[in-house]
């Protein structure tokens, strides 16, 4: 071995077998997970994070446990699947900058018109959010944004803006978001948004 080297030893190994009911399973070994846990995502597939050196076997013994889990899990994500494709293959879709030009003007209009402010404002692919906002007060949004209703669009950025001023999920951020949206609706945007979690997910083509 060359102590003078500078490659770096693999912290990470992932690997793909096949299980005879769940199909594709993916093992993702790393040295800095501490258990075992297991994922299925749309157009992914069943996941297993393990530990560095832990023994496959009873990663397998694992997976044919929570058997009921995973086939429940896999049923979901095939729903997900089919709405992400229908959706995406009936619509055209945009540019980057069409997509940053819209949510950023609608942003401002909206900032304007209940008397916020924000420092910046970023745009990116995330897989789980619509949007943050930093202690800074810069505003992250989530490029899927765009295909939202205009009102839960809407809400979505008056939930950033809101943040600007409350950082947490008090009682006082939702009472901001009740005086302007009032507290019906923003119960029903807040449930309505799941119903497009599926935009999260964009078909791997």
């Amino acid at each position: 071995m060359n102590i003078f080297s500078r490659i770096k030893p693999k912290n990470t190994s992932e690997s793909v077998e096949r299980h005879p009911e769940f199909g594709g399973v993916t093992f993702i070994s790393s040295k800095r997970t501490r258990s075992l846990r297991l994922s299925v995502k749309p157009f992914i597939g069943l996941q297993v994070k393990l530990p560095w050196g832990f023994p496959k076997a009873k990663a397998w013994d694992f997976i044919n446990e929570k058997a009921e889990w995973i086939n429940s899990a896999l049923q979901q994500a095939r729903l997900t699947e089919a709405e992400s494709v229908q959706f995406f293959t009936s619509n055209k879709k945009p540019s980057l900058k069409d997509i940053r030009i819209a949510l950023v003007a609608r942003l401002d209009e909206l900032a304007v018109q209940f008397d916020f402010s924000y420092q910046k404002v970023s745009l990116r692919d995330q897989k789980s959010r619509w949007g943050s906002c930093s202690a800074q007060n810069n505003i992250s949004l989530n490029q899927k944004l765009y295909f939202l209703p205009d009102d839960l669009r809407d809400y979505v950025l008056i939930h950033e803006l809101a943040h600007t001023l409350q950082k947490n999920h008090g009682p006082n951020f939702w009472n901001i978001l009740y005086t302007i949206l009032g507290k019906r609706n923003t119960l029903d945007s807040r449930k309505a948004l799941r119903d497009y979690e599926f935009l999260f997910h964009s078909p791997p083509f």
